[in-house]
């Protein structure tokens, strides 16, 4: 390669690279921050599901609709 076309697919990656950080920097933002013990909060009282209950979705036969 002469040095043109190395100089030229340097700046190429360079460009990737910034926007590759800027879509990072997007992703980063738009994500909330918050722990399990949040999310228990904010559902608390919403639905009661007992282990019996989500296991029975969980594992149910699919309707012939599903296949």
């Amino acid at each position: 390669m002469d040095l043109i076309a190395i100089e030229s697919q340097l700046k190429k990656l360079e460009l990737q690279v910034q926007i590759l950080k800027a879509k990072l920097e997007k992703l980063q933002a738009n994500t909330p921050v918050g722990t399990v013990g949040d999310l228990r909060g904010i559902l608390k009282g919403q639905a009661q599901s007992t282990e019996e209950e989500i296991d029975t979705v969980l594992y149910r036969m699919p309707l012939d609709s599903e296949l």
